[in-house]
């Protein structure tokens, strides 16, 4: 019994190598060594590989910038290269750009995993499907071309890098995901051409200007909300945190007390309306309200919406939502903002 067991666990174990040498054969492409495998014989397609046991950690020889090539020939068949495998380029660690050619659809699994040298990236024109953890550890990224009809993004994928500040939207996005999620960001630019968004000194707005959708995380500079814009949708400023001050169109009609709430260094909120708006909610009550993280944080409105916004202030410490039936959240006494912190004028010339 006990040789039988032995004998399965090592035909186990010797499967396992084999299935880990994922490698047909390779290829020299510009000077650079890359391995394929065929991943398709009927169709005649291949994927770029990893070399040996994908639970190697050894350093690739491959520097540079590499340029995958569309098609390879083996065994005189011509392979459409249509994939990058999991852990195809893992620890390559003097890779420090790829170009990944059209008919590329699917990268896998921790691809680029630890490329502690990667900067650059330019997609194929055609969309990717992506897997876990791409570029997982990858600090040094800072330069992204995203394919031309690509319909959805997930800035998620980035969040590794330590160098990225600013992202082009091409014109056929529908969908942006994981704005948030990348540190650095300061500068969102989108395509004029594009129908669904556009965006106005590195911020994100819809298309017909009356959302806008988000802050890079690492602006630097006033916001100044564009005239037009009826909603800013939740969290669209909240981690902004070296904001100094907002500016409030007049059009303002939505915005939630809590994107105040971690901006330390914030001196003013311009307020344009002509009267109060409701940021909270207190028992179904609506109230004007900004959780300030600044306590000398000032609002600047006109003066005959003064008596509007006292009449609306939020004085009582406690339970807040940002939308009625919505889970509340807590604002202490020094967090919320009194009269003294208003300041009325006759018009905003000087703001």
């Amino acid at each position: 019994m006990k040789m039988k067991l032995k004998n399965l666990i090592l035909g186990v174990l010797m499967l396992a190598g084999v299935e880990a040498d994922a490698h047909d054969f390779t290829a020299t492409v510009n000077g650079q060594r890359l391995f394929f495998e065929i991943t398709n014989k009927t169709k005649k397609t291949a994927a770029v590989t990893f070399n040996g046991s994908i639970v190697d950690k050894k350093t690739l020889e491959i520097s540079g910038i590499v340029e995958i090539p569309s098609k390879i020939k083996h065994n005189n068949v011509v392979y459409e290269v249509n994939a990058i495998g999991q852990k195809a380029f893992a620890h390559a660690n003097k890779l420090k750009g790829i170009v990944i050619p059209s008919g590329v659809e699917t990268i896998g699994d921790f691809a680029f995993e630890g490329c502690d040298s990667l900067m650059s990236i330019v997609f194929p024109g055609n969309p990717v499907s992506l897997g876990q953890g791409v570029f997982f550890k990858c600090p040094m990224i800072s330069d992204v071309t995203i394919g031309s009809d690509w319909r959805t993004i997930d800035l998620t994928m980035f969040r590794w890098s330590e160098k990225l500040t600013s992202i082009n939207i091409p014109a056929k996005i529908e969908k942006i995901q994981g704005v948030k999620k990348l540190v650095n960001l300061s500068q969102i630019i989108v395509d004029s051409n594009n129908k669904n968004f556009t965006s106005d000194k590195g911020m994100l707005y819809s298309k017909d200007g009356t959302t806008f959708y988000a802050c890079p995380r690492a602006y630097n500079d006033k916001v100044v909300i564009k005239e037009g814009v009826i909603k800013i949708l939740p969290g669209a400023l909240i981690d902004c945190v070296n904001i100094t001050s907002i500016d409030l169109p007049s059009t303002i009609q939505s915005i939630s007390f809590r994107e105040t709430s971690r901006m330390k260094k914030l001196e003013s909120i311009i307020l344009r309306t002509e009267k109060s708006i409701t940021t909270a909610y207190a028992n179904n009550d609506g109230k004007f309200l900004f959780q300030i993280a600044n306590p000398a944080t000032i609002f600047v409105i006109k003066s005959t919406a003064k008596d509007s916004f006292y009449a609306s202030l939020a004085d009582v410490a406690g339970d807040y939502s940002e939308s009625l039936g919505n889970v509340p959240y807590v604002v202490t006494q020094p967090e919320l903002p009194t009269k003294k912190n208003f300041k009325s004028v006759k018009n905003f010339n000087k703001y």
